[in-house]
């Protein structure tokens, strides 16, 4: 560790100032002991906020002792003092092939859309029947918390089997070559993706599935997009039907930041897949 001390100071941050500049000064600390992965982005600050004084950069892949994580989301680390890191400047493991890696803007385009949750500094207190209470919505928020960075990978609970996810991702590498050759970090990425809607056409038979599409448009910046919605307490009923959708749209702004109107008709639909049918065929469009 004391060569790694030796590098030169980095230069400012850039672009990541820019997003990173309103953090607040006044921040708490959160206990967890972990060793975790230096990689390209690992400039080392005074404090966790982008404006310190950056003290060092470190060279990728050398291991870090973290002592915890604060409530702004970095890495405080022990490295010849206390010392702080963004959490995009640390992985879980150190994992040299090109399929395993995980890059810092990967990580941004895929929880894009999250807002609120993940900056909870109580993840680490969850225990599995939280996390089994959590709809997916918020599920995913959940785990887009460890993913970011702002909890410990260690904490992390998988809802449709209540343990760590060390200790499965830890399990089945020991089984699976594929699972073996990538990190924690992108075994948990394929997980999360299987909470996220595979289709933004429909038809959509409940809010909770419609409101998983509005979440996969935000997250891949999907700026308009047709679906169908189908229920059969509301049917063809238009002042049901604009009442089920005023209620999505805003519980959508509530949860994640995001605004959506709709041009909505009933009438004859047909799908991609060869579905079709007669139901609310809906055309949605995010507010800048």
């Amino acid at each position: 560790m004391a060569a790694v001390v030796a590098l030169g100071a980095a230069q400012s941050c850039g672009i990541n100032r820019q997003l990173h500049k309103t953090y607040a000064a006044e921040f708490t600390v959160t206990e967890n002991k972990a060793v975790l992965y230096s990689n390209d982005k690992t400039k080392v600050y005074k404090q966790p906020d982008v404006n310190s004084e950056v003290v060092t950069v470190i060279a990728p892949d050398i291991p870090v002792n973290v002592t915890g994580i604060t409530s702004n989301g970095w890495f405080r680390i022990s490295l010849n003092g206390t010392y702080y890191v963004m959490g995009e400047g640390l992985v879980s493991k150190n994992a040299s092939t090109a399929n395993s890696v995980v890059t810092g803007s990967d990580i941004k385009a895929l929880t894009k859309g999250t807002f609120s949750f993940y900056r909870n500094p109580e993840l680490s207190d969850f225990d599995s029947d939280d996390v089994e209470d959590m709809d997916e919505n918020t599920y995913i928020k959940y785990l887009d918390s460890f993913l970011m960075g702002y909890a410990m990978l260690d904490n992390c609970i998988l809802q449709d089997s209540g343990k760590l996810l060390k200790e499965v991702y830890e399990s089945e590498s020991k089984v699976d070559k594929k699972v073996a050759g990538m990190t924690m970090q992108a075994y948990l990425i394929n997980y999360r993706n299987n909470y996220l809607s595979n289709s933004l056409a429909g038809p959509f038979r409940n809010d909770r599935d419609l409101k998983l599409a509005l979440n996969r448009a935000i997250r891949y910046d999907i700026e308009k997009f047709g679906t169908v919605y189908r229920n059969s307490s509301v049917g063809s009923d238009e002042s049901k039907a604009r009442k089920a959708m005023e209620q999505v749209v805003n519980e959508m702004k509530a949860e994640q930041g995001v605004s959506f109107t709709c041009r909505m008709e009933y009438g004859d639909y047909k799908t991609n897949d060869g579905s079709e049918g007669k139901g609310w065929i809906i055309e949605f469009t995010k507010k800048d």
